[in-house]
């Protein structure tokens, strides 16, 4: 054992990479992955609910966004929640009510009860989102941390294909007329959402809680013991483990830290991101498959929102490439730029739109790009804001943008729903002009946090 006195980002650093990290970012992963089918299986049932409860189509945006405001409530109150009684029991709750609730949404009968479980099904996802995030930043070295939360991203397109296959195959194939075994299918599409379950029995049982929450919680030898644990399911040895570790005796304040004069710049600049970021996608993809098919040039849908999931993944995977190449900063901004320019050329490319007649080419270039470039900054953006808060609120700062994202993203499926009438162009060159005009900000005021350990 050393004698100096260390921080548990330095020991963190001194750990190499192995078996506990995979198995934690498979675990999280995993948590990502259900939670994407959980927010888009809303996007391949929206149209049966039109025909089935005669919903308008602002009635549509607000099912579509109903679990969009839970995950407000539960990105703000999950972070405030994991930052004081810790990241683990924060996801082991959240996970089993986005999980149950789900589920539940297979008993609807109509749009009030819908609704309802769809709020608390977006309780549960806020908070998993936050503590998820946190708890992955907090157990990974400096030189990897940026790529390996960017993946976590990468398994949120997983979930998308994962999505889009068993839309396809029990929505369409299996429920043919609409029914599977005298069930209606989109009843039989929401009952599987209680398979995540499975992945509280993972964490609570083989992840322990998080270094950094226990050490600034007071419990600094369970946090050292924490490490010596991983230090050893690593074959790293006990050797590598500090006597003692140096933690910070900053009272924890909450959500009136994040705007102290050294946080107010930061909290409001990633604030902005969240904002323009959640109103893209939220607004464009729980519409999208409605959107493909008015176009008219796609003549079997999912196997073409398969090949715009595959876009996704690979711009999550250029991402994770980029942000420990180029940095957190100019990755994002760059994809910021790239989304806003890609969406306005999608919306003037859909026929009888404010844009004209429309144009095939365009309209594909446009949606693969927009994929790309909006997913890719949904992986960066997780990982840049994990970084730049401190510990004390890292879940807070976390889950205080996220909502202010949420708040943009329930009014996004609304909006588009609503000015869609008067043409997409209309609808999304709002978005494409706040993407350009988040990222020139962020590429001129940011912080780059790449190489910086963790406080």
């Amino acid at each position: 054992m050393e004698d100096s006195q260390e921080t548990v980002g330095e020991v963190i650093d001194r750990i190499p990479i192995g078996r506990f990290h995979w198995l934690l970012i498979g675990t999280i992963g995993s948590l990502w992955a259900a939670m994407a089918m959980t927010v888009l299986g809303i996007s391949f049932t929206l149209p049966i609910f039109i025909d089935v409860w005669n919903l308008s189509g602002f009635t549509a945006g607000l099912l579509g966004s109903a679990s969009l405001v839970g995950m407000i409530v539960g990105n703000t109150f999950g972070g405030r929640y994991a930052d004081e009684i810790g990241r683990k029991q924060t996801m082991l709750v959240s996970i089993t009510l986005f999980s149950v609730f789900t589920a539940a949404t297979a008993l609807a009968t109509g749009f009030y009860s819908a609704a309802g479980f769809r709020l608390l099904t977006g309780i549960g996802l806020g908070a998993s989102l936050v503590a998820g995030a946190s708890y992955l930043t907090e157990y990974l070295p400096t030189d990897s941390r940026g790529r390996f939360i960017t993946f976590l991203e990468v398994f949120f397109s997983v979930g998308s294909l994962a999505t889009v296959i068993v839309a396809w195959v029990v929505l369409s194939k299996l429920g043919g007329s609409g029914a599977f075994y005298g069930i209606a299918a989109w009843r039989v599409f929401f009952a599987l959402g209680i398979l995540p379950l499975g992945l509280v029995l993972v964490i609570y049982y083989y992840l322990p809680k998080s270094p950094f929450f226990l050490a600034e919680s007071g419990d600094v030898e369970g946090a050292t013991d924490g490490l010596a644990t991983v230090a050893e399911f690593n074959d790293a040895g006990l050797e590598s483990m500090p006597n003692s570790l140096s933690v910070s005796e900053t009272p924890n304040v909450g959500f009136s830290r994040l705007f102290d004069s050294d946080l107010r710049r930061t909290t409001l600049l990633m604030s902005g991101l969240w904002l323009a970021v959640n109103l893209a996608y939220y607004g464009i993809f729980t519409w999208l498959p409605t959107t493909v098919e008015s176009a008219g040039y796609v003549a079997n849908l999912y196997r073409y929102l398969f090949v715009v999931a595959i876009f996704q993944l690979s711009g999550q995977l250029s991402a994770a490439y980029l942000i420990e190449v180029v940095g957190r900063k100019w990755t994002l901004g760059s994809f910021l730029l790239l989304g806003g320019a890609s969406t306005y050329l999608f919306a003037s490319a859909i026929p009888n739109g404010a844009g004209g007649g429309g144009n095939e080419t365009l309209f594909k270039i446009g949606l693969y790009a927009m994929s790309f470039a909006l997913f890719g900054a949904w992986a960066v953006l997780y990982a840049y804001t994990s970084e730049i808060f401190p510990t004390k609120v890292r879940s807070t700062g976390l889950g205080f943008t996220g909502s202010i994202g949420k708040v943009a993203a329930t009014a996004g499926p609304i909006i588009f729903g609503t000015l869609a009438e008067f043409g997409y162009l209309v609808a999304l060159a709002p978005v494409a002009f706040a993407l350009v005009a988040v990222g020139v900000l962020l590429l001129l005021f940011g912080r780059e946090t790449k190489g910086e350990i963790l406080v």
